[in-house]
């Protein structure tokens, strides 16, 4: 559940805003209230809180989603999952130095989400914290190289920082797994055609 929420939230993100909210999941009221039910059965279920949560979300619920989140964090301060769908939530909001506390504590918690890195990414670029930024777009790309094409990342084209993040990757990746030899790498050819 938490894939196609998810993606319904970086849309929001990426600025879809008012079209994606009308495409909401057919039978979400329906869906909210089996899962109501369910946290009542189990309130001591962190994964049940969080998926209400991002129902919650997608309904436009933005205090009652909050809300349980924290509910789930109170129980599991340790789930990644729940910080990160937090962060998005709080960034849809504009509180975007609580978001950004909220990926920090995602990423640390598991550092190989490739989304959570590109969206901590995204935050510290708004901060104007470039080399943070770069690195983890870079991690992001490294993890999941879908998210450097835009039919996958569709953020891709608001960053300015992408291109060199992505060259990071690429020398990293370089570094790490030896993919080519140093001397057929040619990065400046390479940014020439990325720019």
């Amino acid at each position: 559940m938490r894939s196609t929420i998810t993606a319904f939230l970086i849309a929001l993100l990426a600025g879809a805003g008012a079209a994606a909210a009308q495409e909401q999941p057919t039978h979400l009221k329906d869906a909210i209230k089996l899962q109501k039910r369910m946290a009542n059965s189990r309130p001591d279920d962190p994964g049940v809180l969080n998926d209400l949560g991002n129902l919650l979300t997608l309904a436009g619920a933005s205090e009652e989603a909050e809300e349980v989140y924290r509910q789930a964090l109170a129980i599991a301060p340790d789930d990644a999952a729940t910080h990160y769908n937090l962060a998005l939530l709080l960034r849809l909001e504009g509180r975007k130095r609580a978001a950004l506390s909220q990926l920090e504590k995602a990423v640390k918690l598991d550092p190989d989400d490739a989304w959570g890195q590109y969206q901590l990414g995204v935050l510290l670029e708004e901060r104007r914290k470039r080399n943070r930024a770069t690195h983890h777009f870079a991690r992001a790309f490294i993890l999941d190289p879908s998210l450097a094409q835009f039919e996958s990342n569709p953020q891709l084209l608001d960053s300015r920082l992408t291109t060199r993040a992505m060259m990071e990757a690429y020398e990293e990746r370089v570094a790490r797994f030896e993919m080519a030899p140093r001397r057929y790498a040619q990065p400046k050819r390479i940014t020439r055609l990325l720019v």
